[in-house]
């Protein structure tokens, strides 16, 4: 299966004229990634979102090596 991603135009921030930010609910609406097969702490394999996954790390809210 040919896996696809699209990326809607978003409308920029109008209160902010000197740059452009993306509201809460833009950012939400922000996803993507693959799909990838995962194990973590030895339990069963699970399949997670790389996308998530890296954005947890550069967060801080998880360690690990980025999936690439």
């Amino acid at each position: 299966m040919k896996r696809t991603l699209a990326i809607a135009d978003l409308p920029p921030d109008t209160q902010t004229r000197d740059e452009a930010t993306l509201s809460p609910q833009q950012m939400q609406r922000i996803t993507g990634g693959r799909a990838v097969s995962a194990i973590v702490d030895g339990r069963a394999p699970a399949t997670v979102d790389d996308w998530g996954i890296n954005i947890a790390i550069f967060e801080g809210r998880i360690s690990g090596p980025y999936i690439v």
